[in-house]
């Protein structure tokens, strides 16, 4: 069962993995049928060879069933036809609603539209802003939505939003229009499990409003973490507890074998006798259906579905008498879990799952002994740790180094003091709301003490060691290594397993030649974000926006960027204006990497930083070499500055903005921030715009910016656009394209391309690189 298992699983990995899929029902029936033919030839062809034929055949049969379900799926998506139209639709909201500064963010069924000639995906995903009232789940409503594809940012070492929109099943994103067809039209029918994760979620917000664990009880209590602030979730990953916060598959094994031990207890009374239920009967009852209602309160995520398989498995063979091996009920988990979600290869919570698991059972695997408790727990916590390495690498780029020391703490902690703690108090929330609101006080401050400890520890110098993203062979190699060093095998074998981890560990990426830059325009959305790096210098020009909910592109994009190259401090950040889509990232940057010198233009507000020492305004005439390559600050004058203080003045924030010139013997770039026409015009009659190999255009490809005398000025060859999917303003505006595109230039816009990345070299400029398209992935739009 395990390698059909595993065969099903690499299968169904290899589709997700595709960049492209058939795009028509004819092209799948073709796939189908091909692969129907190559299963029959191969079970011909190996019918001496049941194994082999049995993988194989599970191999092909994995990626069908993926490739059918990604296929039917895309086939929900909104026609692109309906993005940006007024819609009114039907439905019912779906998920906890989360409460935003904006207003509130929730997943909508669609039931229907109102016009009937429409058809919508049957979930997105929506944002009611200014929305004072609070909205709950399972309540149908009647909205005016305007709809646009799944969309997230593509950057390299950045979260791909889009791909988990994706296996969600959420075919678009939107928000509420306001509408006098807005209508209330009561509570759904059944969602009876979403009802009551709901009502829960209530009743322990109101039990302790104030309390700032109330996030983590939810989390223990029903799944949801939407209360759990971006601070408290970096403090938990930098500690390496991550998944103790939420409803995990430690959490359901525990409560299942509790309930199941308990169960057992019951077995001499009367009423069981008379059922003649023995033991195991009753110690499966109880356990299954215990685990069952806890996975179904975390919202079925797939640790949770791999737990309740293995209990299912387990527990059916006892009720049966019947024994079978650790491995084959670990093979029909993982069969389950793919059948009901395809897309399980999709999340990264599943590789650490199944791979945790995986892990501790080859370390076990040809032990004739046990050692003391303590012995095991440490070794186990050591084993894990080393095993899951590949997966954290390949997923976040870093390790925590003090996630060892913190599980063996809180380990037994959540899981045998916390969660039944929680469990408990919920339960007598319902039955006695004073008595539960208590101990749910109680618990919250003791929660308290231990966020304090957690937050100590990670704070530490290495608490979090980031890693360049290694090649493809080097994640291989590695992943071998850490399979040797756990197995119970010779140390000198071992030993070979350690040497086999170093090329991903120590992988530094190949330094730029001399004289030589690369710059990579950053997808930040409706923004500009823009990194520059030399052979021994960074320079980050701007941090992209920050967004309603608290989040910002400093965070999501820039830090995870930088990280993925392997650099560890900035030389030079330069915020090119206040303007929030500009600036918005800079103190989230700012904590998270070193910046040894700042270069702000006139309007930035940030009167803390000027009081440190590495604090300057930009000015025309600054300039500095870095290894062969020269940069210039072109504009703001020092007659600007004044300007761009007093708002009282004409002068707008956009034509303040710190212009950046970076000029190396293969070739030269030009950043203009949202400098405007009164600018440029400017610039070029004072001869400082000579001719200039890459631009990134200013103001996002606006009206008011590449005017004809700069477009001239500069015979670029690549002009870059910054701009937002679908953004308001029609940013990059198609004349301005046009106008780059006669003179000769290479267009290119974050829009369709994600990250631009150009390395200008002694010998020229090399092709853009556009990471949407180099990364290209079968559930991203154009």
């Amino acid at each position: 069962m395990l390698h059909i298992a595993l065969a099903f699983f690499f299968g169904d990995a290899c589709l997700q993995a595709s960049p492209t899929l058939p795009t028509s029902w004819q092209g799948c029936i073709a796939y189908l049928g091909a692969a129907l033919l190559i299963v029959i030839s191969l079970c011909v062809i190996t019918r001496k060879r049941p194994a082999l034929r049995n993988s194989i055949v599970a191999f092909m049969l994995g990626g069908v069933w993926a490739g059918g379900h990604a296929v039917w799926q895309l086939q929900q998506d909104i026609n692109p036809e309906l993005e940006g139209r007024d819609i009114a639709v039907v439905g019912r909201i779906v998920s906890l609603p989360q409460r935003e500064l904006y207003g509130w963010r929730f997943n909508f069924a669609v039931d229907s539209a109102v016009d009937p000639s429409l058809v919508l995906p049957p979930l997105i995903e929506l944002s009611w802003y200014a929305h004072d009232h609070q909205v709950h789940a399972a309540e149908r409503w009647q909205l005016q939505v305007r709809l646009k594809r799944r969309r997230g940012f593509a950057n390299p070492g950045s979260y791909d939003y889009e791909g988990q929109l994706f296996r969600e099943g959420i075919g678009a994103t939107g928000y509420v229009r306001a509408s006098a067809d807005t209508q209330y039209l009561g509570i759904a029918h059944g969602e009876y499990v979403l009802k009551t994760r709901a009502y829960l979620a209530e009743r322990i917000a109101a039990a302790v409003p104030d309390a700032p664990m109330q996030g983590v009880i939810r989390g223990l209590a029903v799944g949801d973490q939407q209360a759990i602030s971006g601070a408290q979730w970096q403090v938990f990953s930098r500690t390496g507890i991550s998944h103790l916060i939420a409803i995990s598959g430690s959490h359901i094994g525990m409560v299942g074998l509790l309930a199941a031990w308990l169960g057992g207890l019951l077995v001499h009374v009367p009423w069981a006798q008379r059922l003649r239920l023995t033991r195991p009967h009753v110690r499966a009852i109880f356990g299954l259906t215990a685990a069952t209602a806890y996975s179904l309160l975390a919202g079925m995520s797939v640790p949770t579905q791999r737990t309740l398989a293995m209990l299912a498995v387990y527990f059916a063979t006892q009720w049966l008498r019947r024994h079978v091996s650790v491995w084959h009920s670990f093979g029909l988990a993982l069969l389950l879990c793919l059948l009901l979600d395809p897309f399980a290869p999709l999340a990264i919570g599943a590789w650490l799952s199944f791979g945790a698991v995986a892990v501790i059972l080859l370390n076990q695997q040809g032990r004739l002994h046990k050692d003391y408790w303590w012995r095991e727990f440490l070794t186990l916590q050591v084993v894990v740790s080393i095993g899951l390495t590949p997966f954290l690498l390949a997923a976040f780029g870093n390790i925590s180094l003090v996630a060892p020391l913190i599980n063996l703490i809180a380990i037994p902690l959540f899981t045998v003091v916390l969660v039944p703690a929680v469990l408990l108090s919920c339960s007598l929330l319902l039955i006695h709301a004073p008595a539960g609101t208590w101990c749910l006080q109680v618990l919250a401050h003791g929660l308290d003490a231990v966020f304090a400890a957690l937050k100590w520890a990670a704070q530490l110098p290495l608490a979090t060691w980031y890693f360049p993203t290694p090649p493809s062979w080097a994640l291989g190699l590695l992943a071998v290594g850490a399979l040797v060093v756990i197995v119970p095998i010779l140390w000198p074998m071992r030993f070979c397993g350690l040497l086999c981890c170093l090329p991903a560990l120590l992988w530094q990426p190949d330094p730029l030649p001399a004289d030589s830059f690369e710059l990579t325009t950053l997808d930040v959305g409706q923004g500009l974000a823009v990194v520059i790096r030399t052979r021994t210098h960074v320079l980050l020009y701007d941090t992209g926006p920050k967004f309603q909910s608290g989040t910002d592109t400093g965070q999501l994009v820039v830090l995870p960027y930088l990280h993925a190259l392997g650099v560890r401090r900035v030389d030079v950040m330069m915020i090119s204006h206040g303007d929030d889509d500009h600036a918005g990232g800079m103190e989230s940057v700012r904590a998270g990497i070193p910046i040894d010198a700042l270069l702000l233009g006139p309007s930035v507000r940030a009167p803390a930083l000027h009081t440190e020492g590495q604090a300057q305004r930009c000015t025309r005439g600054q300039h500095w070499q870095w290894d062969g390559v020269e940069f210039e600050v072109e504009h703001p004058a020092a007659d600007d500055h004044a300007l761009g203080a007093n708002k009282s003045e004409k002068m707008s924030d956009n034509n303040t903005s710190c212009v950046l010139r970076v000029a190396a013997a293969g070739g030269s770039a030009l950043l203009l921030g949202d400098a405007e026409k009164p600018v440029e015009q400017q610039l070029v009659a004072d001869g400082l715009i000579p001719a200039t190999d890459i631009v990134v255009a200013g103001h996002h490809g606006s009206l008011s910016s590449s005017t004809a005398e700069l477009v001239v000025a500069t015979h670029a060859r690549e002009v870059i656009f910054s701009a937002g999917y679908r953004n308001r303003w029609g940013f990059p505006q198609p004349e301005v394209v046009r106008r780059w595109q006669q003179a000769g230039a290479r267009t290119d816009s974050t829009i369709e391309s994600g990250a631009v990345s150009v390395l200008v070299t002694p010998t020229g400029g090399d092709p853009p690189q556009a990471y949407r398209k180099i990364k290209r992935r079968y559930w991203q739009s154009n």
